[in-house]
């Protein structure tokens, strides 16, 4: 498994080689041990263990050219910049974003706060009612946070139903394919292109918040972040955090918590409340139709992708 990882970098060797030049360049100290975080779709995350402490270093994957990587780092710093719940970035004499030759592998990375904790996709539990205030009220500060960062495609974005669709529809189940082909209709009652757009992040999920030692929640992983339909954040946030499989009432209740919480810092509107479940099933949809093209066409068996498939199953059935 941590095979696939490593080819996402293009790298064979060593990661201590990399850990120490790491320690050495930013001045963490002597390396002592270094972990794989076997997590996420696109980029290389270690745990790396000093003499002064732990950092979480981030190794962008190979298809992310310098101004994807400057991009990423600089809506981070954004994020940080207006107070979102996210890891402090430490600088190397480079800047924030490093790049580093290793065994002729040009690697670039960013060296963040190590935050002790895990994510509430390992810790396999939902938000409570206060976690979700909290996560909404994040949801809230993001999105007015005022840049338009450069477009990047996700693929797993509800905006691009339509050309993943006719990608990998020929791939789904029968009972997947019926209920997926049947919201082709609904999206296109949404009028993407008449409702409010802002910075978004666009994947506030159970495997990107991060509960620590104190019970705190983080957000990480600004990957997909784009400048999108604004309620794009809400319904990710409710076909996954939000989501109780099997309990419908429940997950009405929470979205209803969230969105009264959100709309004390910014009041949406009538159009976009009524998008919204429609906007739900899409992202459930989404994951459906991701998930499943990667397990039959990449071959992927890690467990988050299963996860992802059956939850998306779950919500397009509930």
């Amino acid at each position: 498994m941590e095979h696939e990882f490593y080819r996402r970098i293009g790298y064979s060797g060593s990661l201590q080689e990399i850990s120490e030049v790491i320690c050495n360049d930013f001045n963490l100290g002597t390396f002592v041990k270094n972990t794989l975080l076997t997590i996420g779709y696109e980029d290389f995350n270690v745990k790396l263990e000093t003499s002064k402490g732990n950092y979480f270093v981030k190794i962008f994957a190979n298809f992310r050219d310098l101004s994807m990587c400057e991009r990423y780092v600089k809506v981070m710093l954004s994020a940080n910049k207006a107070g979102v719940q996210h890891p402090g970035l430490y600088s190397s004499s480079q800047g924030y974003l490093h790049q580093i030759t290793v065994q002729n592998t040009v690697l670039r990375l960013v060296v963040m706060e190590y935050l002790d904790g895990k994510d509430l996709f390992h810790l396999g539990i939902k938000p409570n009612e206060q976690e979700i205030r909290f996560l909404a009220r994040q949801a809230a500060n993001i999105n007015g946070i005022k840049i338009k960062p450069t477009p990047v495609y996700d693929s797993w974005a509800v905006a691009n139903f339509p050309k993943e669709y006719h990608k990998k529809w020929k791939y789904l189940e029968a009972d997947d394919l019926k209920r997926i082909k049947q919201l082709f209709e609904e999206y296109e009652k949404l009028h993407l292109e008449s409702l409010p757009k802002c910075f978004v992040h666009g994947d506030i999920i159970s495997t990107n918040v991060l509960k620590d030692a104190k019970q705190q929640l983080w957000i990480i992983d600004f990957a997909v972040s784009n400048y999108y339909p604004r309620i794009q954040e809400l319904a990710v946030l409710a076909c996954n955090l939000l989501f109780v499989e099997n309990k419908p009432s429940e997950t009405k209740q929470n979205l209803e918590l969230a969105l009264k919480e959100y709309q004390k810092h910014i009041r949406l509107l009538d159009i976009e409340l009524k998008s919204l479940p429609v906007y739900i099933k899409l992202a459930h949809a989404m994951h459906v139709l991701c998930a499943n093209y990667e397990k039959q066409v990449n071959a992927n068996a890690l467990p988050e992708n299963e996860y992802w498939l059956g939850h998306g199953r779950a919500g397009l059935g509930q």
